[in-house]
């Protein structure tokens, strides 16, 4: 009896440790999502792209992706929300940039695996309407 329950207690050990693994797995994941859903729309492509060149204003950022910054707000915000870039106070400016580097490998990386179905890919109409 005593060896069924020093079993039973060992599997339950095991159960809660996968179980930590798996939640910590899904956390992951989850975050993981949001980051590629973040980066999902073309507009905020734009502005990573831009600064991996080097610090933005608005106004640079809105004149080089060539839409309004009324649009542009929202995108800036998200960004700043999740981390991907920051913002900065510079005299009358607000200076935007990149704060994690390997965001610009995750675009290069997801253009790689794009290329060779971009053709289908670009009449997709699964995935819902193309933001900008």
């Amino acid at each position: 009896m005593l060896h069924q329950g020093g079993l039973s207690r060992t599997v339950s050990v095991m159960t809660m440790t996968n179980t930590a693994v798996e939640a910590g797995t899904r956390t992951d994941l989850a975050a993981a999502g949001l980051l590629l859903r973040l980066l999902a729309n073309p507009t905020r492509m734009g502005i990573v792209e831009l600064l991996a060149e080097g610090d933005r204003t608005v106004g640079e950022l809105a004149e080089e992706l060539g839409i309004p910054r009324s649009r542009l707000g929202n995108h800036l915000a998200c960004g700043l929300h999740c981390g991907v870039w920051t913002s900065q106070n510079r005299g009358r400016n607000v200076v935007y940039s990149l704060v994690d580097r390997g965001v610009i490998g995750l675009l290069d990386h997801a253009r790689e695996v794009a290329a060779p179905r971009a053709d289908y890919l670009a009449g997709c109409t699964r995935l819902g309407p193309h933001w900008t």
